[in-house]
């Protein structure tokens, strides 16, 4: 996957414009290792000084001189980095071609955040009261819900085009779960484009039931402390009315993301029910009858990009819908080159040749143009990630090799359905049973009609996707050949949080406020520590991790003045 678009290489006409090439390289590709998690003691990807500054031979970068740059050392030349691990295809040709440039044209700072004036929460609050106040009587305002990437925003590490990406992630993670018949684009309420806004209703999810269960562990909910800020924020409350306001004028858009594209909340807002018998009945598919009529078309692969043994793809019509079959191994039943004609059931004249699968992957087309995803067991029960013994993530999009429903699918199938190659229409071994045989080609077609098929698929959700995300991207712009939005934000959002992140996250301008306020016991207690120390970090999911439904942001944001704890429903 590319960072950057192949036009995006070829506009660098000037060194601000090459330069934000460099930082959107070295932030996806680097700064996991080399930044969040500090795995190179002197190494800070996203620090330009840092990375000029003197080392002798393993200085970093040395501008106009790329045999003297460490870091060309090893991507250009050795192209040991990134590691095979993380990057199983090495870095595009592309991406090492922007890092040459960028070295060889004096390697020009980038731009941050710093040149963006800083938004205060009470900016924020006030944006969301204005627009809330002219959304209609309250019982419209009771559907509005707001989210927030303005901790982003101030961050002096996020770019303008990791911006548009966490936009872009927002509309298509609402739209991937939404019930509606029509793409959804969330509403800017403010200038800098931080806060959005979405009616709920559009999207399906009236029952406001529904929407407490997202929020009810809402880790980041907090009640102003500050008397100015908290005017705004009861005005919010009074705008919404006593019994429809949940706490929250506003949720962060990538806790959202990361959160929400998972079970059990993906599940809930998708309403994609517990077993694949159910799902069949809803979607008026018949599995079953299209084996025996042979509008099933099908394509075996003998290995594929998430799994070491065989798979099924097998698309039906009606919309866009397509199941995978998957195997723990190759052994007996398992093989589908022995046996392609399953799965058995009463009326397959071929159980004899019927596979025994273990598991699979559904993809079918939403009533917005959009993909929905299930997983399931063999026996047709929907599961929440699939046995790694089975299917693996090799970009741990979840954060693990597991394929989690949802955002791991999203991420894998950004184009839509991936490339098929069969393997069975002329590898199977049923050539001396000539009825088996004459079944295995009606149902496995030539590669041609299967892919005029997939590309139908494919044609359909790109529409539907360019609706989603096009509006935060120059109209130009190849949208396939961007990173993929939720999996570039749930890799963001996994990196540790450091003395920058944090501090913007507890609303303030400069880090060193943050660090004042480090040295006090209480905060000490928290087990933030480590913030005040150089290059140091907090994980995540420490920063996140509840006791008696306060989280320690929440009690960090009490220490320092920023608010109180607001608890969802769910703690």
């Amino acid at each position: 996957m590319s960072v950057l678009t192949v036009e995006a290489f070829a506009a660098a006409s000037s060194a601000d414009d090459l330069a934000q090439q460099a930082f959107g390289i070295l932030q996806q590709r680097c700064y996991k290792c080399h930044g969040a998690e500090k795995q190179t003691e002197r190494m800070e990807a996203l620090a330009h000084n840092i990375m000029l500054e003197d080392a002798g031979d393993e200085t970093y970068v040395v501008p106009g001189d790329l045999k003297a740059s460490y870091l060309w050392v090893r991507v250009g030349i050795e192209k040991d980095m990134p590691p095979k691990k993380h990057l199983p295809e090495g870095m595009p040709a592309e991406e090492i071609e922007v890092l040459r440039n960028w070295i060889l044209e004096g390697a020009p700072a980038w731009k941050g955040s710093h040149e963006r004036p800083f938004i205060t929460e009470i900016d924020v609050l006030n944006s969301i009261a204005n627009h809330l106040f002219n959304s209609g009587d309250a019982s419209t305002r009771k559907f509005v819900r707001y989210f927030s990437i303005t901790h982003l925003y101030n961050n002096p590490n996020v770019s303008d085009r990791d911006l548009r990406l966490y936009r872009a992630a927002l509309s298509k993670s609402l739209n991937s779960m939404s019930r509606g018949s029509v793409i959804v684009v969330p509403t800017a309420v403010n200038e800098q484009q931080t806060i959005y806004s979405v009616d709920l209703r559009k999207l399906g999810w009236q029952d406001l039931l529904l929407w407490e269960e997202v929020v009810g562990r809402y880790p980041y909910g907090l009640k102003p402390i500050d008397l100015r800020q908290r005017q705004y924020f009861d005005k919010v409350a009074e705008l919404y009315g006593e019994v429809a306001f949940d706490g929250f004028p506003y949720v962060r858009a990538d806790w959202f993301i990361v959160t929400a594209t998972r079970p059990p909340i993906y599940h809930k807002l998708l309403d994609i029910p517990e077993d694949l018998k159910d799902l069949y009945s809803r979607l008026k598919i018949d599995p079953e009858e299209n084996f025996q009529i042979e509008t099933a078309q099908r394509a075996g692969m003998f290995e594929s990009g998430v799994s070491g043994q065989n798979r099924l793809v097998e698309y039906h019509n009606g919309g866009a819908f397509w199941i995978s079959y998957d195997f723990k191994s190759d052994a007996g039943r398992s093989n589908l080159a022995l046996f392609p004609l399953g799965p058995k059931f009463e009326g397959n004249d071929f159980n004899k040749f019927a596979f025994e699968h273990d598991g699979g992957e559904i993809i079918w087309e939403l009533d917005n143009g959009m993909h929905g995803y299930m997983l399931v067991k063999g026996t047709g029960e929907r599961i929440d990630d699939g046995p790694v013994e089975i299917v693996f993530d090799k970009n741990h999009t979840s954060g693990s090799p597991l394929i989690v429903n949802g955002i791991s699918c999203i991420a894998c199938h950004k184009k839509g359905m991936q490339p098929l190659v069969d393997d069975i229409r002329n590898g199977h071994a049923l050539r001396f049973n000539n009825e088996a045989a004459q079944k295995v080609e009606r149902l496995y077609p030539p590669a041609a009609q299967m892919t005029r098929v997939m590309d139908e698929t494919n044609e359909k959700f790109y529409s539907a996707l360019k609706k989603a995300i096009g509006p935060f991207f120059d109209p130009d712009t190849d949208l396939l050949k961007l990173p993929e939005p939720v999996s570039f934000v749930a890799t963001e959002y996994d990196k540790n949080v450091d003395i920058i992140a944090a501090s913007r996250e507890l609303g303030f301008e400069r880090e060193d406020d943050l660090r004042l306020q480090l040295s006090g016991r209480n905060i000490q207690q928290l087990g933030l520590g480590p913030l005040s120390e150089p290059k140091g970090t907090v994980k995540r999911a420490f920063w996140e991790s509840a006791e008696s439904g306060i989280s320690i942001y929440q009690k960090a944001a009490n220490e320092v003045g920023f608010g109180s704890a607001a608890i969802g429903a769910g703690f």
